[in-house]
């Protein structure tokens, strides 16, 4: 027969096993839920958008500037080309707004206000626009002016996915009803180990 120590000594192994794999899964549900929120955070950040939506803008602007400038007839392009300056105008607008409420990236921020406003002038010099035949206005060539903006909304668009940049929320209560319930079980595990190493300890210290 098994001595009573011996039956407290494999119990306890048992919640020990027991614990650890419950932690483990505590450990892989927080994890999931910050991949989770990560994703959802991004999606839906203004900031994001705006950036996602001028990189498409800036683009197909380019495009339409470089075919008007290239082809005799430009109205085909020309439609295309105001709805896209539209866009890039709107999405400028939206992303200054939201600048005040993104203080950690004011730098990203202020390299995008000015790569598009040479982006704009080489458009408006492309294209030949009154608005750029001004005589203080240098000459900026468009596709370095392209790069220049697109790389600065990817490198803003990038920062967002940084974790510490995330939305502020408590990832370790995300997916709350699984985590709950694994932390009560944790506990639950922990006064059980507890109240069968003790008596063992306080026995043991008797003799």
């Amino acid at each position: 027969m098994t001595s009573p120590s011996n039956t407290r000594r494999t119990f306890a192994i048992l919640l020990f096993l027991v614990i650890a794999g419950t932690a483990w899964l505590m450990l892989h549900e927080a994890l999931s839920g910050v991949s989770t929120a990560s994703h959802r955070d991004v999606a839906l950040n203004p900031g994001y958008q705006h950036s996602q939506r001028l990189k498409i803008a800036t683009a197909r602007a380019a495009m339409d500037a470089l075919a008007i400038a290239g082809t005799g007839s430009a109205a085909g392009y020309q439609a295309d080309y105001h709805l896209q300056k539209m866009q890039i105008q709107a999405d400028s607008e939206g992303l200054e707004r939201w600048a005040a409420h993104d203080p950690q990236r004011q730098g990203l921020l202020m390299e995008i206000r000015a790569s598009l406003a040479g982006l704009r002038i080489a458009l408006d010099q492309t294209t030949g626009s009154p608005m750029a035949s001004s005589p203080l206005t240098a000459n900026i060539a468009l596709l370095p002016a392209l790069n220049r903006a697109e790389t600065a909304l990817s490198n803003y668009a990038a920062s967002l996915t940084e974790p510490m940049d995330l939305q502020q929320t408590h990832y370790l209560f995300a997916g709350p009803v699984r985590l709950w319930w694994l932390l009560v079980l944790l506990l639950l595990e922990l006064a059980a180990l507890a109240w069968l190493v003790l008596p063992a300890r306080a026995n043991s210290s008797s003799l």
